[in-house]
């Protein structure tokens, strides 16, 4: 594993939300996610915001979605195991003979929005995701987003190690000098922007997949660092989270126009 840390103080990136990014039909994107995390000021139950959510999604599949927690604790007569379950959210799934496969975890803390393979573009994505974020501003009444992240994750088929330098830039090969050449890998980077309050995570890695064959993954995360006091700012930050994603993504990715079938529209 390949893990770096660069000096903030040198990390800086103008953000112009009005530049052009090629729409990829052939994106090697399996999982898209928007994440907001906003404390709620007003609390529902399980019962409710289930029924609520059916009634308001009914594309959807609900589910309630719990956390389970398994302890051991020990005295001289004996152990004891407790199991405790807590109650999260609730899930929501599009249909699968739909066109596009949407998953929603409507939490009490915020809302994870995910779009699983074939992902066709951030104006659909978003405006579908947007949909939970204000029913879950309606029902919870968040004064603030303590974090607003973005992510996107690519998996794309390669037949060895070696043919990862032709997909991706700065690929981490720490003992060439030795002759020696990686099987797998798992790269981080890890960025903070000096003159912006976000950071970005980078993930780079080789895996084998279940055919013997292999596939790089490529996972771009991009958060803000600060806490949105105002609520109104927050499709502005969400659009220049996308700014940000696109240029990791079109940077990093080698003639991905070429690769992915570029074509008009932006992304």
């Amino acid at each position: 594993m390949c893990l770096i840390g660069y000096d903030s103080g040198m990390n800086r990136l103008e953000i112009d939300i009005s530049k052009h990014f090629p729409n990829l039909p052939k994106a090697p994107i399996v999982e898209a996610v928007v994440h907001w995390q906003a404390p709620p000021t007003k609390q529902f139950d399980r019962q409710s915001l289930e029924s609520e959510l059916a009634k308001e999604f009914e594309g959807y599949v609900t589910q309630v979605q719990v956390n389970q927690e398994l302890g051991v604790s020990g005295n001289p007569r004996g152990f004891e195991v407790k199991q405790q379950t807590n109650w999260e959210g609730v899930r929501l799934n599009s249909p699968k003979e739909g066109p596009a496969k949407f998953v929603c975890q409507f939490l009490k803390t915020g809302v994870a929005f995910s779009q699983l393979a074939p992902y066709q573009g951030w104006s659909q994505f978003i405006e579908e995701a947007k949909q939970f974020w204000r029913k879950y501003e309606a029902l919870a009444e968040p004064t603030t987003v303590s974090t607003l992240s973005v992510r996107y994750i690519s998996q794309i088929p390669v037949r060895s190690f070696t043919d990862v330098g032709n997909c991706i830039e700065q690929v981490c090969s720490p003992l060439d000098a030795l002759g020696l050449e990686a099987d797998h890998f798992f790269h981080q980077d890890s960025i903070q922007l000096a003159n912006q309050p976000y950071k970005i995570n980078v993930i780079r890695a080789v895996q084998p997949a279940t055919d013997k064959s292999e596939n790089l993954i490529v996972d771009i995360l991009v958060s803000t660092t600060s806490v949105l006091e105002n609520l109104e700012v927050v499709d502005d930050k969400l659009e220049e989270l996308r700014f940000i994603k696109n240029e990791v993504f079109f940077t990093l990715m080698k003639e991905a126009e070429i690769k992915f079938g570029a074509s008009d529209g932006n992304d």
